[in-house]
C-alpha cells in the first residue's frame, strides 16, 4: 500500500493537485486537514491498482489506433 500527502496553500490549488493523481489510480483517504501552512489531503494506492490502470490505458490506446487506421 502506498501513501501520499498533498499539501497546498488553499483549497483550489489542493483540488488541482489531487485531480492530477486520481487518473493514476490514487484514491482519497479521509478528509481535508487544515493546518498553519494551508490544507492537506491524504491519498492511497494499492500496487495492483497501478498494474490494472496501466493495462486499461494500453487497451484504450490500441482501440484508438485501430479506429484511426480503419
Amino acid at each position: 500500500m502506498e501513501y501520499n500527502i498533498i499539501v497546498a496553500p488553499d483549497l483550489e490549488v489542493l483540488a488541482t493537485e489531487v485531480a492530477g493523481f486520481i487518473p493514476k489510480g490514487w484514491k482519497l483517504k479521509g478528509g481535508i486537514v487544515e493546518h498553519l501552512n494551508g490544507f492537506a489531503q491524504q491519498l492511497v494506492r494499492r500496487p495492483g491498482d497501478v498494474k490494472r490502470n496501466n493495462r486499461q490505458e494500453q487497451e484504450a490506446v490500441k482501440q484508438r489506433r485501430t479506429k484511426w487506421i480503419e
